[in-house]
């Protein structure tokens, strides 16, 4: 097995996130998800996903640095 990323395709970005296939086409065209044409598909790295997805880290206001 190969530690090269898995890209997905904008459908398989709609059944993993569970949003309609326009709205993750329209994530891939507007560069919301940074993705690679290959062929005629537009791939996107399962890492860029998971980005897209993760919890922002949000500031402490009152400069505390108390993070959990």
């Amino acid at each position: 097995m190969t530690n090269a990323p898995e890209y997905l395709r904008a459908g398989d970005i709609a059944r993993l996130t569970g949003v309609s296939l326009r709205t993750a086409r329209r994530w891939i065209a507007t560069g919301i998800l940074v993705s690679a044409k290959v062929g005629g598909a537009r791939l996107v790295a399962r890492s860029e996903l998971e980005r897209l997805l993760s919890p922002a880290r949000q500031v402490d206001e009152e400069g505390s640095g108390d993070s959990k």
